[in-house]
C-alpha cells in the first residue's frame, strides 16, 4: 500500500479547550474542511471524548459523494485528536496535536495527515506524484486551519 504523508502547524486564537471541542465535533467539519459539505455525525452512540467512537462525513470530491466513517484513535482534551478512516474512498489517518500558547489565549496546532492507496492504480499514482500531491495535501492542510480560525472567530456553533 502506498501513501503520501504531511504535516504542518498554525495558530489558532481561541483558547486550548474551545480549538480541541470545535475540531472534535463532527457536526461543525463542513465549516472548516474542505469538500464536507454539511455537518457530519456520531454514529452508533459515538462522542468525541471516546476512543473507538464513530462518526459519518459525506465528502464530495469531482461529481461524486461518498459517506466516509471515521473512527477517533485518540481523544485527549484538550491536547489530541486523531481519527482514521474505516469505510469510504479515501484512506486516511489524521492526528492533531493542540498546546496553549503562553498567553493561554490561543492554541498551537499541529497536524500529521497520511492518505492511503485504496486500490493499485490509486497506488501507482501516489508512487508517481506523491512528491507532488504531498506539497498540495500540506497547503489545503494549513488552508483549512486559517478556515478554522474564521468559523470560530464568527462564532459558529453546532445546533
Amino acid at each position: 500500500m502506498a501513501t503520501i504523508g504531511t504535516s504542518g502547524s498554525g495558530t489558532i486564537n481561541k483558547p486550548a479547550e474551545e480549538v480541541w471541542k470545535f475540531m472534535a465535533d463532527p457536526a461543525l467539519l463542513h465549516h472548516w474542511v474542505k469538500d464536507i459539505e454539511s455537518g457530519g455525525e456520531w454514529i452508533n452512540g459515538g462522542t468525541d471524548g471516546v476512543v473507538g467512537s464513530r462518526y459519518r462525513v459525506d465528502y464530495s470530491y469531482g461529481r461524486k459523494t461518498n459517506e466516509i466513517v471515521f473512527e477517533v484513535t485518540a481523544s485527549e482534551s484538550p491536547r489530541r485528536f486523531a481519527v482514521n478512516t474505516v469505510s469510504g474512498p479515501y484512506p486516511i489517518t489524521a492526528d492533531y496535536i493542540l498546546a496553549s500558547a503562553n498567553d493561554g489565549q490561543s492554541t498551537d496546532v499541529k497536524f500529521e495527515m497520511v492518505a492511503r492507496s485504496d486500490s493499485k492504480f490509486t497506488a501507482v499514482m501516489f508512487l508517481l506524484t506523491g512528491w507532488f500531491a504531498g506539497y498540495f495535501m500540506k497547503r489545503q492542510l494549513n488552508k483549512e486551519l486559517v478556515d478554522l480560525q474564521v468559523a470560530m472567530s464568527a462564532g459558529v456553533h453546532s445546533e
